[in-house]
């Protein structure tokens, strides 16, 4: 077989590039915090007491071990001196890459382009707000 060359724009270059980029990092920062969590270290949640409840509802799970009530990420921020909120940082991060990423490109995108990222980029955020991720 030949060697085939593809042709791809600036745009969707630089897209690909920030998707990896920042996949990359959340990845990073969600599995090095997680290997010093199930090492014992530095834990929110002491992983036996994740273990014994993980099978409950969030609400009650956040109860039995905790005593809280947890809504969107906020606890996370509040507690980045444990090895779990840590790991979690790196799944928010997961989570924003996509906006990051339309973000990004809108700055090499054709004008039809621009705005489909831009309502993209708008409805993206709104759903977070609507679902009390922040």
């Amino acid at each position: 077989m030949g060697n085939v060359e593809v042709s791809v724009d600036r745009m969707s270059l630089l897209f690909a590039r920030v998707m990896t980029i920042f996949m990359i990092a959340g990845i990073i920062l969600m599995v090095v915090p997680s290997a010093v969590y199930f090492a014992g270290e530095d834990q929110y949640i002491p992983l036996e007491k994740a273990y014994r409840h993980w099978n409950r509802t969030t609400d009650q799970f956040w109860i039995h071990v905790k005593g809280i009530q947890v809504h969107g990420y906020g606890w996370i921020f509040r507690n980045l001196e444990y090895s779990d909120c840590q790991s979690m940082v790196g799944v928010f991060l997961l989570m924003l890459t996509p906006l990051i990423s339309m973000v990004a490109a809108i700055f090499r995108a054709p004008k039809v382009f621009r705005l489909l990222f831009g309502i993209a980029a708008v409805e993206f955020v709104i759903s977070i707000i609507v679902k009390g991720v922040l």
